[in-house]
């Protein structure tokens, strides 16, 4: 008997020392992009053109054999969200990040391939995959109903754990071509495209036994306009993976667990489709960490590829509400968020700070002093305010800013 991959329910393993040097071993020798998103952007509804940049060179195209991979990641460490990039040309990632989420900061890392977990911690870990067929999509910005909030408000609330727990939630995604909905040999001359599954939903269902009709629902309608519309958009082979690391077995468990949850805020109620996690069992999960430190694609043989198409494609579209950069609406303090706006300086419309005295004292005044102190109807200032401070050495600046450098 093969030892099984999954299990119902998440398991998890102790982390040796000889685990986790194989899992940072498999972690690809090259730099990772850091961002701390910045809060005032278009978060979500920038992603679309965002991930438009990274679909190119699709597999499947006659530009075959160089089809890149990226990765995008969120790790929970150190008690901070973490925000990472994987792309074989790091720059073009830059300038993206940079193009649609301005003031956001990026930087290159080198030699942190994954988080830091001691030995002795407990290692769970699972793969989301697609509940149904790919040419049924999960909701996103554009689908009946379209996503009403941005989900990284549910995903990343749990992705939140205890300063001694690691989470890292890494989607590893390819483009493809769009000879994608034909959905592999069995498909296209099967009725499984994405043409004939719409147009068998807009038949509507038959209902009854003794007296059959056919009844025809919104519902099915459409779940009908969203899989057509499914045709022609550029779409990504996807590898959803979760991992976590706790000091005992129960909450490292419990936490993926939480966390595969939370994408059910992408389930369509129309075409019922979804993600489904696949918890790794014990005897896999060493194989799951190092496919993780690989930011791998889980592997589809060729003759599956040939006869259904591939397992788990999402369109540009889907693939946005897991990544991109959030923004103030999430509304969660834990995100290691920029928040320095490059090239913003004291607004036009704040007047110059100057000092009142006269130019004979080698001050030049501003306009707007100047003729403050030359109106005739200004009231003259009570100067025996001051006579304290004079008065009192202890009250002089020196000491009122030695309080004040205190208090602060």
């Amino acid at each position: 008997m093969f030892p099984t991959t999954t299990t119902a329910t998440p398991t998890s393993i102790e982390l040796t020392p000889d685990l986790l040097e194989r899992t940072h071993g498999a972690a690809a020798d090259e730099p990772l992009i850091r961002v701390r998103p910045y809060p005032e952007t278009d978060g979500i509804a920038a992603g679309p053109r965002f991930l438009r940049g990274f679909h190119t060179t699709p597999a499947g195209s006659l530009h075959r054999g160089n089809t890149p991979i990226y990765a995008a990641e969120i790790w929970f460490t150190d008690g901070k969200l973490k925000f990472y990039l994987r792309a074989p040309d790091p720059q073009d990632a830059i300038a993206l990040v940079n193009a649609h989420y301005p003031n956001s900061d990026t930087q290159q890392v080198t030699g942190a391939g994954l988080p830091d977990i001691s030995p002795g911690q407990y290692v769970a870990g699972c793969h989301l995959e697609l509940r149904h067929d790919a040419v049924y999509p999960v909701k996103h910005l554009d689908s009946l109903p379209p996503l009403d909030d941005d989900p990284y408000r549910t995903i990343l609330s749990r992705l939140i754990g205890g300063d001694d727990e690691t989470v890292i939630l890494q989607i590893v995604f390819m483009p493809v071509a769009q000879t994608w909905t034909r959905r592999g040999l069995l498909g296209r001359f099967g009725s499984g495209d994405v043409a004939h599954i719409a147009e068998s939903r807009r038949q509507g269902t038959v209902e009854g036994y003794f007296y059959p009709r056919v009844f025809q629902s919104k519902h099915d309608t459409r779940a009908a306009d969203d899989i057509v519309a499914q045709l022609g958009r550029p779409a990504f082979a996807t590898t959803i993976r979760v991992v976590t690391a706790a000091p005992n077995a129960s909450t490292a468990e419990h936490r993926l667990s939480r966390v595969a949850d939370a994408v059910t805020t992408l389930d369509h109620e129309h075409t019922n489709q979804g993600f489904t996690p696949r918890y790794a069992s014990a005897s896999h999960l060493p194989a799951v960490l190092e496919a993780a430190g690989m930011r791998a694609l889980t592997p589809t043989s060729r003759l599956k590829r040939t006869l259904w198409g591939r397992r788990n494609v999402l369109t540009l579209r889907e693939l946005t509400g897991l990544v991109h950069l959030p923004n103030e609406e999430v509304e969660n303090p834990t995100v290691d968020w920029s928040r320095t706006a490059a090239g913003v300086g004291v607004p036009a419309d704040v007047p110059a700070f100057s000092v009142p005295t006269s130019a004979a004292d080698g001050v030049r005044l501003d306009d707007q002093t100047r003729a403050h102190y030359d109106d005739p109807h200004r009231e003259p200032t009570d100067e025996s305010e001051f006579d304290p401070f004079v008065s009192n050495p202890d009250l002089t600046g020196s000491g009122v800013g030695q309080r004040g450098e205190d208090d602060v």
